[in-house]
């Protein structure tokens, strides 16, 4: 990862990813608190480029943000109109300049990105029932289903909504809106294996709508969106635990995202329902699954989500969210955390 010394600028508003009681009902919550900053004008796109509904975010192995968005679309399965403009941005994540853009006439309503190691690009597309994989600079690789045909069977999506890659090449596809199941996939797109059916019981879904690995090891976490949780599985599909949040707290709702850090916490994107701002947000997990931090979720200070729909963490820790409603990207940069008192008083002494 690479060092930030985080400062205070003018345009970004300081916030607190407060761990205390106050709005984590019923929550253990751990440790100290983790600040960041709302980074005001991130991004700022050239005129004549226009954010659309912001379906996806992912970032690449240069640190750079991948955006899979709708420009004059929205989310619409019988959509048979292809957008006319560029549905993936990549986006400088200091300054937030457009540094290329690719797939215009191509997509009818994105959804999923993700980066592999080799800075290819995969997106799902609900309307077209396809998962693709491009190169970084938009070549199309390969793609998996048939253009707008949704199915169940191991060459066709439903609505399929999210990709996970391993270092080998092989993917995970949550699939999705339509379906129930997370199908695995080798490097050259051949389905291998799958596990999953409607329904609200362990390794049963209903609409898995995001994907991640556990960092250090092969476990895979499904974001179970309408069954408000997320679901932890081995890498054949084997069920291992659950997380809902605490019953009636501010920060339970539907999991629409979920993406892994660096050193293990879990990044979660919540969304109660659409433009409900008090139970709309992003929290942090521990490796035990303990929150340990929120932010939104009406809190004073906090940016006012509306529609949470991805996440991902950059290579600082900052952390983009993609929201569809109201058509933007936030981006919260880390903050260094303040002295405690008695350190303080020490270098005050000298």
């Amino acid at each position: 990862m690479r060092s930030h010394h985080p400062v205070l600028i003018a345009g970004a508003t300081a916030l607190a990813l407060v761990t205390a009681a106050t709005g984590l009902q019923h929550e253990s919550v751990a440790a100290a608190a983790a600040a960041y900053e709302e980074v005001k004008g991130w991004p700022s796109l050239p005129a004549g480029v226009q954010m659309g509904e912001a379906a996806g975010v992912a970032v690449d192995i240069n640190g750079h943000v991948m955006v899979f968005h709708r420009p004059g679309g929205g989310f619409d399965p019988a959509s048979t109109e292809p957008l006319k403009d560029p549905a993936v941005l990549e986006i400088d994540p200091e300054s937030g300049r457009l540094i290329h853009s690719w797939g215009a006439n191509t997509f009818l309503v994105p959804h999923g990105i993700t980066v592999d190691r080799a800075n290819n690009v995969f997106l799902t597309d609900v309307a077209l029932h396809q998962v693709f994989k491009f190169s970084h600079d938009g070549k199309l690789l390969f793609s998996v289903g048939e253009p707008r045909v949704g199915k169940w069977d191991a060459t066709h999506f439903n609505q399929p909504t999210d990709i996970a890659i391993r270092a080998d090449g092989s993917f995970y596809v949550s699939d999705g809106y339509v379906n129930s199941r997370v199908a695995i996939f080798d490097s050259h797109g051949t389905w291998t294996r799958e596990w999953g059916k409607k329904g609200a019981g362990p390794g049963e879904f209903s609409n898995p709508h995001g994907l991640a690995f556990v960092t250090g090891n092969t476990d895979v976490i499904v974001a179970d969106r309408e069954n408000s949780r997320l679901q932890l599985f081995d890498r054949t599909g084997a069920f291992k635990r659950e997380w809902s949040g605490a019953k009636d707290a501010a920060t339970t709702g539907r999991v629409f995202s979920v993406a892994a850090g660096a050193d293990g916490s879990l990044y979660v994107g919540i969304r109660r329902a659409d433009y409900d701002t008090a139970h709309t947000g992003v929290l942090k997990l521990d490796r035990d699954w303990k929150i340990v931090a929120a932010v939104g979720f009406d809190r004073p200070g906090d940016p006012v989500f509306n529609a949470v729909h991805d996440l991902a963490v950059g290579l600082d820790g900052s952390i983009y969210v993609a929201e569809t409603r109201t058509k933007r990207v936030v981006k919260l940069r880390p903050m260094a955390k303040a002295a405690p008192p008695e350190a303080r008083q020490g270098d005050a002494a000298r």
